[in-house]
């Protein structure tokens, strides 16, 4: 137990103390305050570079449409803002109208301009035509104001008064979907799904870096022969395993760190929102329970392990770093192809692909916490997974650690598949 515990505190301490780590956890942080930040205070920018006073409405209709959803686009009666320009035309002369209209917009003198042709009133199909890429808060409010005014004009149409037309057509359809816990707890099920989807990638994430870490490791002691002397004194199993253990104590240290700024840093984001200038609704975060944590961290632990377990041996039997790297690629793949399979597991997950993807060991790490997130998992599914991926987690280490034992002292011999299951398979 003394050599084992050597060994994990010098992997720790050795990572923890270098300039990379130090550079690496302030640098999640970092990264997430700029990807909450900065897309929305550019989008509060961008909406700016198109003048709306500087759009021409072409109207076909005959029903002066165009007026109706200028005037709305504008802000309404009540707005003091000036209302885009409308040119009033019959279908015969629509295309002239958009020639010239195309002539306008490319002199510079005006930033845009909107056809309503006659099918708009029935059909709801407009052109907005400018020069340069298109806002989607812009096309979403002139969107919601041709659609408004569309409504307004058909209802008047079947005889209702303009006040209980523009009363119907202010209507907007908006559905919040609630997700109740086991307990009867209410909580938003959109923020409960972006609260899955962002664990999945961030345990994915977290076990392809420091699984890389291990392979890396095992392939330069290999290398550089440190090994040799290191397993006089220590036994191999003990040496693999202390070494994933240590690196997977700076994996933890390492995502707790970033877990505790990220919750920071969303719980307060009304306030950094508001000293940069940007409107944003208010969204409540995911209420996560103790039980809770404590599975995603036995998923992480034991997701690691297996495929640290992996990546030491794919380090173990190469003869290079640059043939470890290519090596790796079938441990790879099999986390990529759990990332793949995430779309029908948001679908539907309790379904038969997310009930599958819990199980399997190799893929239960990414699939199981993005369930959990999602919906009330049976206890039976969560013991049963806990229970496949902690047998296989175990059978991988065991495997690694007959593979290292051997493997670490071959050099220049690339082994034989039969032989390396011949090598797991020899009793210790």
């Amino acid at each position: 137990m003394g050599k084992l515990s050597a060994v994990i505190g010098r992997e720790f301490g050795e990572r923890v103390r270098s300039r990379w780590f130090l550079l690496t956890t302030l640098f999640g942080p970092i990264l997430f305050a700029a990807l909450l930040i900065i897309p929305p205070w550019i989008a509060s920018r961008t909406e700016a570079t198109i003048d709306p006073t500087r759009l021409l409405f072409i109207d076909a209709t005959g029903g002066r449409l165009g007026d109706a959803v200028a005037g709305d686009f504008a802000g309404g009666i009540q707005s003091s803002a000036t209302p885009p320009a409308v040119s009033q035309t019959t279908p015969d002369s629509l295309d002239a109208a958009t020639s010239r209209a195309r002539a306008r917009l490319l002199d510079g003198a005006i930033s845009g301009f909107v056809v309503l042709d006659p099918a708009t009133l029935s059909t709801g199909a407009a052109r907005l035509v400018l020069r340069d890429g298109v806002p989607g808060a812009f096309t979403d409010r002139l969107s919601a104001a041709l659609d408004r005014q569309i409504r307004r004009q058909r209802f008047a149409a079947l005889g209702l008064s303009a006040e209980a037309a523009d009363d119907v057509a202010r209507v907007r359809v908006r559905v919040n979907t609630i997700r109740l816990d086991a307990e009867g707890r209410e909580a938003s099920a959109r923020v409960n799904l972006l609260f899955g989807f962002g664990v999945a990638i961030l345990l994915y994430i977290a076990i392809v870096l420091y699984g890389q870490i291990v392979l890396r490791s095992v392939t330069e002691e290999k290398q550089s022969r440190v090994s040799e002397v290191v397993l006089a004194s220590v036994p191999a199993r003990v040496l693999l395993a202390g070494k994933i253990l240590g690196i997977g104590g700076v994996a933890l240290v390492q995502l707790g760190l970033w877990t505790a700024a990220i919750i920071t840093l969303l719980a307060n984001r009304a306030a950094l929102f508001a000293k940069f200038g940007i409107a944003a609704a208010s969204v409540p975060l995911p209420s996560i329970d103790a039980d809770s944590l404590v599975l995603l961290g036995a998923y992480f632990v034991m997701g690691y392990a297996l495929y640290a377990a992996l990546f030491a041996i794919v380090g173990s039997i190469a003869t290079s770093e640059q043939e470890a790297q290519q090596a790796q690629t079938p441990v790879i793949m099999l986390l990529v192809a759990s990332m793949a399979l995430l779309q029908p597991a948001l679908a539907d997950p309790n379904g038969a692909i997310g009930w599958w993807l819990s199980l399997i060991p190799f893929s239960s790490p990414i699939m199981m916490p993005l369930r959990l997130g999602l919906t009330d998992v049976p206890t039976t599914e969560i013991v049963a997974s806990i229970g496949v991926l902690g047998l296989t987690g175990v059978l991988a280490l065991l495997a690694a650690g007959r593979v290292y034992r051997t493997a670490l002292l071959m050099y220049g011999k690339r082994p034989s598949v039969r032989e390396i299951f011949r090598w797991i398979r020899a009793a210790d």
